[in-house]
Formats: structure tokens, C-alpha cells, sequence
């Protein structure tokens, strides 16, 4: 039996301004027609979905601006390029301001996601800890 070959994952650069909007840059080939990024919110049930626009060859850009309201939490991101099942996005390079309320990040597991947080709200920050 022949092994079929798994597709690379898709990856996102991504820019969290100062004023709350995001960008992902989805490094993605084939055609935009359908193509959306997806981020569900991982404590709920909510979703917010972005269409993904042609940006530059072989990337696809999907903007969520600052008015867009999303729930506090950490919402997991997902595109949606070559076929109607989304996949999980995988980090690229991350421009974060300081002052970014929704901060892009990769998990454990090597994965994109985003944590929301209102003015005020602390930065959750998990100690590294020390492999000997």
C-alpha cells in the first residue's frame, strides 16, 4: 500500500495592531474563490469567520478589525482553502504591539491561536518550564 502524502500545513503571519485589528497572511496555493479563516472560540461555542482575499502570490489575507467584538478567551484559528473542512493554521512571523489586545501565539501542540483580552485584564502568562 502506497502512503498518500499529507498536504503541508498551512501557515500564518500575523499583525496585532495597537487598536484591537488582526492580520493573517495565509501562505496558501490554489484559488481564493471559497476560501475563508475560521476562529472558534476554544471556552464556547462561538466563531467568527473571515473571508480570505488574494494578497500577493501564493497568499491569502483575511483582516479582522478592531470592530469586530470577540468574547475575552483564547480562540483557535483554521482556514479554509482547499476544501470546505477547515484546517488548523500553523504560526509564521507574528508582529504583536505592545499594546495588542488580541495577541496571536502558537500552543503547546505547534498550532496558531489568538487570546482576547479586555483593557485591564492581565496577560496570562505561563512560566517556561525547565527541561534538564
Amino acid at each position: 500500500m502506497t502512503p498518500v502524502p499529507q498536504a503541508a500545513p498551512l501557515s500564518a503571519d500575523c499583525i496585532a495592531d495597537s487598536a484591537g485589528g488582526l492580520t493573517f497572511d495565509v501562505t496558501a496555493v490554489g484559488s481564493a474563490a471559497e476560501a475563508h479563516l475560521v476562529l472558534r472560540h476554544r471556552e464556547g461555542d462561538e466563531e467568527v469567520t473571515l473571508p480570505l482575499t488574494p494578497a500577493t502570490t501564493g497568499r491569502l489575507r483575511a483582516a479582522l478589525p478592531s470592530s469586530v467584538p470577540l468574547p475575552e478567551g483564547h480562540w483557535d484559528a483554521y482556514a479554509s482553502v482547499r476544501d470546505e473542512h477547515p484546517d488548523r493554521l500553523v504560526p509564521g512571523a507574528m508582529e504583536v504591539h505592545p499594546s495588542a489586545s488580541r495577541v496571536p501565539y502558537e500552543t503547546r501542540g505547534g498550532n496558531l491561536s489568538v487570546e482576547c483580552r479586555h483593557e485591564g485584564t492581565p496577560l496570562r502568562v505561563t512560566p517556561l518550564e525547565a527541561t534538564f
